[in-house]
């Protein structure tokens, strides 16, 4: 039984990207946007820790923020065409009158450090690893599916190829990219959302060897008890999806309430911001 080191793990990674800016000719500058009018407390709690975060480990930032969808629209026109930014973070849900999904296509593709749009999306699908023939410049993926990839492969003791996963969560940022990413390596990859059956949920959570939930309902909780003895648990939710007490003495790997993988998350999204500073400088 082994709780998932997230500190050590982001660490290693922001230890790399200082490195890295150190050796750059311009440190690259990371912008946020907070869409003021329903921001919730994990949007502004993830964009102060990824400033401090970026600031940390050299970068440039900026935080800006929008109090109307005209103004959201000129922020990120804004960054577009501001050649000394070089990434940019919309904080989402924006629970606003336009699709998250809309936005996250005009973020250009060569500042989306989300990789959320719809371009760099289609290189996820086609396992597309690098823009370029010499291959020096990496695609980007989403932070938060990539920080549970590298925190499944810094255990040697978890195996992807081969095994059954069940992700409680179908959204563009978690589910379906990490999906993606699973499969890419071999995994089989089932998907549940508030529209599965319970007991279509519990069938899959009891066959699983890694289960993965990020339900954004605090009234949400995933039965310890369903987890196969063995497996590896990853609760990547803001307010905690399951009991962890539960999963002691069952679950081989999992995580904690102090110790989840957004350090881990945000180290993902400063790697990306140095591919994308790549990309431009090129």
């Amino acid at each position: 039984m082994t709780i998932i080191d997230s500190q050590t793990i982001a660490d290693h990674y922001l230890g790399w990207v200082r490195s890295e800016v150190a050796a750059m000719p311009v440190a690259p500058c990371l912008a946020t946007l907070l869409y003021t009018p329903a921001a919730d407390a994990a949007s502004v709690q993830y964009r102060n820790l990824i400033l401090r975060d970026a600031r940390a480990s050299g970068f440039e930032i900026r935080s800006l923020e929008a109090c109307s969808v005209n103004e959201l629209y000129r922020c990120i026109q804004g960054v577009n065409e501001d050649r000394t930014v070089h990434g940019l973070i919309v904080l989402y849900p924006l629970l606003s009158s336009v699709r998250d999904e809309d936005v996250m296509d005009l973020v250009v593709p060569h500042k989306d450090i989300e990789g959320l749009h719809s371009i760099n999306l289609g290189y996820l699908i086609k396992y597309k690893v690098f823009l370029d023939p010499a291959r020096t410049l990496k695609c980007v993926v989403p932070a938060t599916a990539k920080a549970v990839v590298k925190a499944l492969q810094w255990y040697p003791e978890v195996t992807i190829r081969g095994v059954f996963v069940t992700l409680v969560n179908n959204s563009m940022r978690v589910g379906k990219p990490l999906g993606l990413m699973l499969e890419n390596l071999g995994a089989t990859v089932v998907k549940c959302y508030d529209l599965t059956r319970p007991q279509d949920l519990e069938a899959c959570v009891r066959r699983s060897d890694i289960v993965v939930t990020a339900v954004p309902d605090p009234g949400f909780q995933l039965d310890p008890s369903w987890v196969r003895p063995g497996a590896t648990v990853f609760d990547v939710s803001y307010q905690g999806n399951i009991d962890v007490r539960g999963l002691e003495g069952r679950a081989a790997l999992y995580t904690v309430p102090q110790n989840r993988l957004g350090r881990i998350t945000r180290a993902m999204t400063l790697i990306n911001l140095i591919y994308c500073a790549r990309a431009v400088l090129a």
